[in-house]
């Protein structure tokens, strides 16, 4: 409970201070900062508002006595920062509230208390990468930060108040749980009104087995899932028909919380639902709402660390863990309660190939060692093949049990159909499709007056022109260096395939291409990139980062379109060029040509959608036609299938083949060997922030 960190306690100071300034700037502005004693340090004339506001004035003579007044009114306010600063740099302030969830005053606002202070740090966060979202879009507006910050702040709220349902916060009983049938589905439907979904579910799930449950994209897997965990009944307000049974206790009458000593749940984005700052206090947080003696608490995450092998993760800040780090954590943080039933939902979708093989083998030891029922929602498939119990695959409406033999031939991102054959409609799109097919014609640009200098890659003894050159480039963390003098050259018409395992530096290195911070270490057509100003730097390099929602700023992808042509326009014009036509070069357009759609018309329905309300496959693709419209010469795209089915693949593969054409050069960053061998020209290694190996031509 106690214990002392300075970080808190700085960034308290800051924002205390902060808040003084601003107090100051406040009074400053508005009537000035006089008093009618001593001396005018600023005279600015008085400003008088008219109509409605005739009682406002603006500006005014400024003092230093009306300054230190100003500053001294904010005292209070300041104070109170300072204070809760200390508070939380000596006390864990969520483990507290955590404690209060069980007894005492705190009881009924306990939940309010862990999501608010916990909140806090994301919106810094958000505000944090949505910066550098409008570094990467070209945006100067300050209210484009509004809406995504907004929306991951309430993200953030809304992933924090689930975790903590389903790990039995502020439950008012116990269910026991019996272990024969963990999972019984009778007759059962699911639906969230006429938007979604599924029927005529007939499940038997038992102890000791590992199921896993696959289908497009959008399909139902997740909900699935939480119809078992409860969040779909309770807490996302969907609709269920028929009887569900979960470890004998029926899931309609029982919320989340009252099952939490027995169910756990692993959530896709795990880090969403982390509630702790510490790895020991979030692997014990079931165990604290509860009640729990701090020293059986202690007791059991020493020992659930030791059976997941990650003891030397228990006492690391949770920020610091990596992406496969943070999957077992939160395993182990749902295995606390010895749960008889676990879920888990695409828990391999961030991991390189050793972390994935770590959690798959977790995953196994407990369903057929310790007999835990495990349910798993996943694309990537082909880990499971020789572990699996049972494949469930949502087709349309239905679940359909597909053999193990079936089961065990899917591969990463190919879902079969209940034959083994491939979906009718799946897309005919091929990765391997000639790229001449594949490029669009956008006219003359950046892009393509490199590709015209220098239009294929020669391997032979003639020097080619680099259409890009990274020149020692080095990015440090803090003390931390992460990429470490790193250089290479792109070819015009390169895919080139970034690979490393988690923490390599690969999205660090992305980033730094895109927005450099030294001069002459990135060069795009013969320019140096650090030098071009923001709304143009784009022509000369691109991004689309891991987190690609982070891109979107409004509340219609129609109006993505029109800001992101905005953006393109306002250069053009300024520099007396023609703006593009609506047909020619709208991102709209170009938004439906990676769709697949043979006219932008075609796509006018997902037009009038909040982006945030398309599939993932779909976003990737509108993030992608957003860093297009400028024509880069060189485009980077982070983890571009990740938790993409075999139709969001295809389109997204398509994508960067037409980017290679028009934007000429395409770099990606992916731990999907498949994808990278299927569609790469050559792979680049990364291990410890440098290039560990020679560079790999792929036939």
């Amino acid at each position: 409970m106690f214990r002392l960190r300075l970080a808190p306690l700085r960034a308290a100071v800051v924002l205390a201070v902060g808040f003084v300034l601003l107090r100051v700037v406040y009074r400053v502005f508005f009537g000035g900062a006089g008093t009618g004693l001593g001396p005018v340090l600023l005279e600015f004339p008085r400003l008088r508002l008219d109509g409605p506001f005739s009682h406002i004035t603006l500006l005014g003579p400024i003092t230093l006595i009306g300054l230190g007044n100003a500053a001294l009114s904010a005292l209070p306010v300041a104070a109170v920062i300072v204070f809760f600063g200390v508070l939380n740099a000596v006390i864990n302030v969520q483990a507290l509230f955590a404690r209060g969830a069980g007894r005492g005053p705190l009881r009924a606002i306990s939940r309010s208390l862990v999501i608010a202070w916990a909140t806090f740090p994301a919106l810094l966060e958000s505000v944090r990468r949505v910066r550098v979202a409008r570094s990467l879009r070209g945006e100067r507006s300050i209210a484009s930060l509004l809406v995504p910050v907004f929306e991951q702040t309430i993200e953030r709220a809304l992933a924090l108040a689930a975790s903590m349902e389903t790990r039995g916060f502020a439950a008012t009983r116990v269910v026991p749980g019996v272990c024969e049938a963990p999972v019984v589905l009778t007759d059962a439907g699911l639906d969230f009104g006429a938007d979604w979904h599924l029927d005529e579910l007939n499940i038997t799930l038992r102890s000791g087995t590992l199921t896993v449950i696959v289908g497009a994209t959008g399909s139902g897997k997740t909900s699935l899932l939480h119809s078992m965990s409860g969040l779909f009944q309770h807490f996302y307000d969907g609709t269920q028909h028929g009887r569900i049974d979960i470890a004998g206790a029926d899931r309609s009458s029982t919320p989340p919380r009252d099952t939490a000593g027995f169910v756990g749940l692993v959530a896709q984005n795990v880090r969403l639902g982390f509630a702790s700052e510490t790895v020991h206090d979030e692997i014990g947080f079931a165990l604290a709402v509860r009640d729990v003696a701090a020293s059986i608490v202690h007791a059991r995450v020493l020992e659930v660390a030791a059976r997941l092998k990650i003891e030397h993760l228990v006492d690391r800040p949770i920020e610091q863990l990596s992406a496969g780090e943070a999957s077992l954590v939160a395993i182990a943080a749902a295995l606390v309660n010895n749960p008889i039933l676990l879920l888990v939902d695409e828990p391999l979708a961030d991991l390189d190939t050793a972390a994935r093989d770590r959690v798959c083998t977790v995953l196994d030891q407990l369903a057929h060692e310790a007999g835990v029922c495990v349910v798993i929602a996943e694309h990537n498939t082909s880990e499971f093949a020789s572990t699996a119990d049972a494949w469930l695959q949502i087709r349309g409406s239905r679940v359909h049990h597909l053999s193990p033999e079936i089961g065990a031939t899917m591969t990463t991102g190919r879902d079969a159909d209940a034959n083994g054959r491939r979906p009718a409609d799946s897309p005919a799109v091929s990765p391997t499709v000639s790229w001449d097919t594949a490029r669009l014609s956008f006219g003359s640009g950046a892009g393509m007056a490199a590709a015209a200098q220098s239009p294929t890659l020669d391997i032979g003894p003639a020097p080619v022109m680099p259409l890009a050159s990274i020149r020692r480039l080095s990015v440090w963390h803090k003390t931390d260096l992460v990429v470490n003098d790193v250089s290479f050259d792109v070819q015009a018409g390169e895919l080139v395939a970034l690979h490393g395992s988690n923490g390599a530096g690969k999205t660090s290195l992305l980033r730094a291409i895109a927005l450099p911070t030294a001069a002459d270490t990135v060069i795009v057509a013969g320019r140096d990139v650090r030098s071009r100003k923001r709304r143009t730097r784009r022509q000369s390099v691109a991004l689309v980062p891991e987190n690609f929602d982070d891109l979107l700023f409004a509340i219609t992808v129609a109006e993505e379109c029109r800001r992101a042509d905005r953006t393109l326009r306002e250069p053009n014009l300024r520099r007396g060029l023609r703006a593009a036509t609506h047909t020619e070069r709208s991102t709209a357009a170009l938004f439906a040509h990676l769709l697949g759609f043979p006219t932008p018309t075609d796509a006018a329905p997902l037009l009038q959608r909040h982006p945030r309300d398309l599939s993932a496959g779909e976003r990737l693709c509108l993030v992608m036609a957003i860093q297009l419209a400028t024509r880069p010469a060189l485009l980077l795209v982070d983890e571009p299938t990740r938790g993409l089915d075999q139709t969001a693949r295809a389109l997204v593969s398509a994508a960067l083949l037409t980017a290679a054409g028009a934007a000429s050069a395409v770099i990606f960053a992916t731990h999907d060997d498949d994808f990278a061998q299927d569609l790469a020209t050559r792979t680049l290694h990364m291990q410890a922030g440098r290039l560990a190996a020679p560079i790999e031509v792929l036939s």
